[in-house]
């Protein structure tokens, strides 16, 4: 029974994730999360340590007070921007 809870908290987390606004650098932050879902911020992050939540491939990270709690493998920068670049005309 608790399996299905936690599914459940899973699915609400991924879906806080696409409605979250998006920080600079391609984050969403943990509070935001938790404001979408009013689960308690630690059972969001024990799910991020538990669970593989998938992350939109627009979002490189989620956060907890600036400290990266989850990253995205699949992350694409989709500004058309180069990453390394330093938003130089060449």
């Amino acid at each position: 029974m608790e399996e299905d809870l936690m599914e459940k908290y899973v699915k609400a987390i991924q879906s806080a994730i696409e409605q979250a606004p998006i920080k600079k650098g391609g984050s969403v932050d943990v509070s935001d999360l938790w404001v979408i879902t009013s689960l308690p911020m630690d059972l969001i992050i024990e799910c991020f340590k538990s669970f593989d939540i998938k992350i939109p491939s627009n979002i490189r990270s989620i956060t907890n007070k600036g400290k990266v709690i989850a990253k995205n493998p699949n992350y694409f920068r989709d500004d058309g921007k180069d990453e390394n670049s330093e938003g130089l005309d060449l």
